[in-house]
C-alpha cells in the first residue's frame, strides 16, 4: 500500500483483513462500491461519507477531537493528566470518554424503560389481588 494512503484507509485494510471479509463483503454491507474500495488503496482518497460508512461496517466509529491548544487551559490540563492516569495518548482518551458516556445513557435508558414497565405493571395491577378478574366484554 503507498505510504500516502491516510491512516484511516491503513486502518480500513487491516480491519477487513483481520476480520477476513472481501471487498464485496463490506461493499453491500457499507453501500460503498466495491471498485470504489479497491480504488482506495492506490489511486483515489476516501471520502468522508464512504469512510464513514466502512468504518462502521468494521465495527469502528470516525470521531473529531480536539487538539490540546484549541481547549480552554484547565480542561486541556485535565485531559492531559487523565490520559497519563489512564496511560493512553489525548485521541484514545477522548474515545474512551465517549464511550463512557453513551454506555452511560443506555444504562439511563434501560433504567428509564425498566420503570416504565414497572409502572406499567402497578397500574395494571392497582388494587386487583390477581389478574383474573372478569373483563368487560366487547362491545359487538
Amino acid at each position: 500500500m503507498p505510504d500516502r494512503v491516510g491512516p484511516h484507509v491503513k486502518l480500513v485494510f487491516a480491519e477487513m483483513a483481520r476480520q477476513k471479509l472481501r471487498y464485496i463483503d463490506v461493499a453491500e454491507r457499507s453501500g460503498v462500491q466495491h471498485a470504489t474500495l479497491k480504488a482506495w488503496r492506490k489511486k483515489n482518497k476516501a471520502g468522508l461519507e464512504s469512510l464513514e460508512a466502512v468504518l462502521a461496517t468494521l465495527g469502528f466509529g470516525l470521531v473529531p477531537v480536539a487538539a490540546l491548544e484549541a481547549l480552554d487551559p484547565e480542561l486541556a490540563g485535565e485531559l492531559a493528566a487523565l490520559a497519563l492516569k489512564m496511560r493512553m495518548n489525548v485521541p484514545q482518551t477522548w474515545a474512551a470518554l465517549i464511550d463512557i458516556g453513551v454506555e452511560q445513557k443506555l444504562l439511563r435508558t434501560r433504567a428509564d424503560e425498566r420503570a416504565a414497565i414497572l409502572a406499567d405493571h402497578d397500574r395494571r395491577m392497582a388494587g386487583h389481588a390477581n389478574d383474573n378478574m372478569k373483563r368487560a366484554e366487547p362491545a359487538a
